[in-house]
């Protein structure tokens, strides 16, 4: 390395450094992951990128570009950091080789979108009449704008190669050569360079190692949901750009739940009239049968403690937001569950209520052919308002021909009015959402958010 060049990769890391700086200053609750990431040189990058541990940036277009733009460098180093945050680093591992174009352009358009959103001194603002277009057309089709949202888009999006130009040059700010692709990916392959530019040929080491990978994402995991924890408690008062951060950083950290395994939440304990062969020792009872011909040393117990789905009722918004595909998406999705082998007691009671501002069916399913007869014959009923209550006063009216009534899954895609005490059963709601929201529930409530696309499986 000539004198020039230490001297030059010397100012870049003050740079660097003072970059950090201003972003701790402007936005506290991001210091954790400010300073998750190390930075380091690499002659090759264009201009910067990140591995998720490091932030590596290329010393003399650093500099060049800090002389021309000072407070570009925040930008590109937040950039960075929002990356990591919403894991696009790893989520792309997702995505087909051919698809990674299109991945890496809405991870680049969600992060500059937040970016572009909030009003901070230390951070330019570069919002151009083909950025807010961009925007608008994509606010059109979601809620908020999430990587995993706009790459459905653009995917649908008729996009010429001349417009995906236009797009990678107004979005594009840093090099994605460091994140985690698909074996056998050739799209965009990792840049072959050394952080340390000591002209070594070895991988760094958060591509190498495959267990540094799941340690960053898990890092990071960690790291973004206390970074909207923070923001929400230093940001009472917080402006549209913090807010829209929060609620990103909320639909990012959603965890993701089996819909099977949260059913069977509503299954109790009961006792069926089965040989339970785990309460008695087979040796001795072989033993028995042949010492004495047909009496075993010990009998198994006739009643065996299951666990399995006990009475309980299924609420159907019938409301004019709730659309019959879903609706019927989610009942095939319960049902076969429950049709699964010794998934029901031989007396279980489920009522189908539909309910929209009020109760418009209710119909009682207590075998395998009610269920086939429902599915080929029972229309929507409703397509009014939505409240919740009307359902919640029915069960109660029918609550005498329910003898171990465990709990009530409530299936709606919008907000209602909820009852102001408590039921007696375990209640869930379960919320369809093609893109996120956060509904508020009453704290006795179970609450589960489920994507369309999940559901439509």
């Amino acid at each position: 390395m000539t004198n020039r060049e230490e001297k030059t990769q010397k100012i870049a890391k003050m740079i660097i450094e003072n970059a950090r700086g201003s972003l701790y200053t402007s936005m506290r609750y991001l210091d954790l992951a400010i300073f998750a990431l190390t930075p380091e040189a690499d002659r090759n990058i264009d201009p910067c990128g990140t591995d998720g541990s490091r932030f590596f940036y290329n010393p003399a277009a650093l500099t060049d570009r800090y002389l021309r733009l000072p407070k570009e460098i925040n930008r590109d180093l937040l950039h960075s950091i929002f990356h990591c945050l919403f894991r696009h680093l790893w989520s792309c591992k997702k995505y087909s080789e051919e698809d990674q174009i299109y991945w890496d352009i809405s991870a680049d358009i969600a992060v500059e979108y937040l970016i572009d959103s909030l009003d901070v001194s230390a951070i330019p603002s570069i919002v151009s009449r083909y950025r807010t277009y961009i925007y608008k057309r994509l606010s059109l089709e979601m809620e908020i704008l999430t990587a995993e949202g706009i790459f459905k888009s653009l995917k649908q999006w008729d996009i010429s190669d001349s417009d995906f130009k236009i797009m990678y040059k107004s979005f594009r700010t840093d090099d994605h050569g460091y994140w985690q692709r698909p074996q056998g990916s050739e799209k965009t392959p990792p840049p072959q360079s050394n952080p340390n530019c000591d002209g070594s040929d070895n991988p760094p080491e958060g591509i190498a190692n495959a267990t540094k990978e799941t340690d960053n994402n898990s890092k990071w995991e960690d790291i973004s949901r206390q970074t909207a924890h923070q923001a929400e408690q230093l940001n009472q008062t917080a402006g549209d750009g913090e807010n829209d951060l929060i609620i990103s950083l909320k639909a990012a950290n959603r965890r993701r739940y089996d819909y099977k395994s949260f059913l069977q939440r509503f299954a109790v304990y009961g006792e069926e009239a089965k040989p339970d062969p785990d309460s008695y020792d087979l040796a001795f009872y072989t033993y028995g049968m042949e010492l004495y011909g047909n009496m075993p040393i010990i009998e198994p117990l006739e009643y065996k403690e299951t666990k399995k789905v006990s009475d309980f009722i299924i609420v159907l918004d019938t409301s004019a937001s709730c659309e019959g595909d879903a609706i019927q998406a989610f009942l095939n999705q319960t049902f076969s569950i429950l049709k699964l082998r010794d998934s029901f007691f031989n007396k279980t009671k489920i009522h189908i209520i539909q309910c929209d501002n009020k109760v418009r069916s209710d119909t009682l399913i207590e075998t395998s052919a009610d269920l086939e007869k429902y599915f080929r014959e029972t229309e929507l009923k409703g397509f009014g308002g939505t409240d919740f209550r009307p359902a919640f006063e029915y069960v109660e009216e029918i609550r005498k021909n329910l003898t171990n009534l465990k709990g009530l899954i409530y299936f709606t895609d919008g907000e209602g009015t909820f009852p102001s005490s408590p039921p007696d059963y375990d209640t869930a709601f379960v919320f369809l959402k093609e893109h996120y929201h956060d509904p508020k529930v009453p704290p006795w409530a179970i609450k589960l958010i489920l994507d369309k696309e999940e559901l439509m499986k």
